[in-house]
């Protein structure tokens, strides 16, 4: 229950804590609220420039405020929306200018700062929960890590001076976790450096093209994690497409900023990069997708099918929303998984460590067997 509790907090304040490194030290909660008020002051026919001041002024992020100044200065010295957000590419992804240059192109500003608030909160609210699948089961281990650590480097040590005293033959259990306890004491400093040694390295090197292909090949094997990565690209590519294409973005200039949108992923990025070039070669995206072997069956099926047909942005939020919920009940299933598997595992080892300090209690008060 101790693990369970120590645990759960951690869960559930990981969406919360979320932040992409992308933004620079301002929250998406704050990016996303300045969107909203956006759109508002936009639907009431507010002019821009006004409505940035106005939503510049009501931000509760002084690195946001510090940006949204720049934007109304650039936009009242001429610049449209989209050319000055141009300027912050830390702040502002590329399908996010996309979307607000499409929306501007078409008259539609306010629709498509619309649609893009919805579209960051879905992102944000999947990107929480892959997340979550992802990193809750590494705080369980390094819990259940850290108890025993400190049950063999502390506790146990205690029981064993008690043990010993009483001289004669002990228990092989008993001899074998004393044993563990006192390579715990020796080693304590490497047990404690070394992992976080290797932790840095990996970091720095997963930040590599090599590192990251490395990573992504790695996750794609592991079972349900790999399965969760290939479905929550699949959600986050039709997502973003679909969203571009509605919002008047042509297929291949929408393409464009797939890359950059997967630059994290080792595998499917350098993809997204190869699909955009094809494509523009006069190769439909369906056979593109395929091509690469990284996209299943169904999404090549239904794009081809979208493409045919000429629905391709409605087949694009079909399958959003059918990953979308995918990824859902997965997210689901891993954490329901690895909690009772870490209980268990956490039960066994302490059942082992009383019974090593119990046995020798039980020998020596049924007879003569120690001392």
């Amino acid at each position: 229950m101790a693990v369970q509790a120590a645990t759960a907090g951690a869960r559930v304040n990981l969406g919360a804590r979320l932040k992409s490194k992308k933004h620079k030290g301002i929250k998406i909660d704050d990016v996303i609220s300045f969107f909203g008020q956006l759109t508002t002051l936009l639907t009431a026919g507010t002019p821009l420039l006004r409505a940035l001041q106005v939503a510049g002024e009501q931000s509760e992020s002084e690195k946001l405020i510090s940006i949204l100044r720049r934007l109304a200065h650039d936009v009242a010295a001429g610049s449209t929306l989209h050319e000055a957000m141009l300027k912050h590419p830390k702040i502002f992804e590329p399908q996010w200018i996309e979307m607000i240059k499409a929306g501007e192109r078409s008259g539609r500003l306010a629709e498509a700062v619309g649609e893009l608030t919805e579209y960051i909160k879905i992102r944000r609210a999947v990107r929480s929960k892959v997340v979550s699948a992802m990193i809750y089961p590494l705080i369980m281990i390094c819990v259940l890590i850290a108890s025993l650590v400190v049950m063999l480097g502390k506790v146990v040590p205690t029981f064993a001076e008690f043990l010993q005293d009483f001289g004669g033959q002990l228990p092989g259990i008993t001899v074998a976790v004393i044993g563990a306890s006192e390579f715990v004491q020796t080693h304590m400093m490497h047990l404690v450096v070394t992992p976080i040694v290797v932790v840095l390295a990996l970091r720095r090197y997963f930040k590599t093209a090599s590192g990251r292909r490395r990573k992504e090949a790695i996750m794609l094997r592991i079972p349900l994690i790999g399965q969760l990565v290939v479905e929550s690209t699949m959600e986050r590519f039709a997502h973003n497409l679909g969203l571009l294409l509605k919002s008047g973005t042509p297929l291949l200039e929408s393409l464009r900023t797939m890359p950059e949108l997967f630059e994290n992923q080792g595998i499917y990025g350098p993809a997204f990069t190869w699909i955009y070039h094809n494509v523009q070669k006069g190769d439909g995206l369906a056979s593109s997708l395929e091509r690469t072997g990284l996209f299943t069956p169904m999404v090549v099926s239904m794009v081809m099918v979208g493409e045919e047909s000429g629905t391709l942005i409605e087949v694009l939020e079909e399958i959003a929303t059918f990953y979308r919920s995918k990824v859902d009940v997965l997210v689901t299933r891993l954490t329901g998984m690895m909690e009772p598997i870490i209980v268990i595992v956490m039960g066994a080892s302490v059942g082992v460590i009383l019974m090593s300090v119990y046995l020798p209690m039980f020998q020596m008060a049924s007879g003569p067997g120690v001392g």
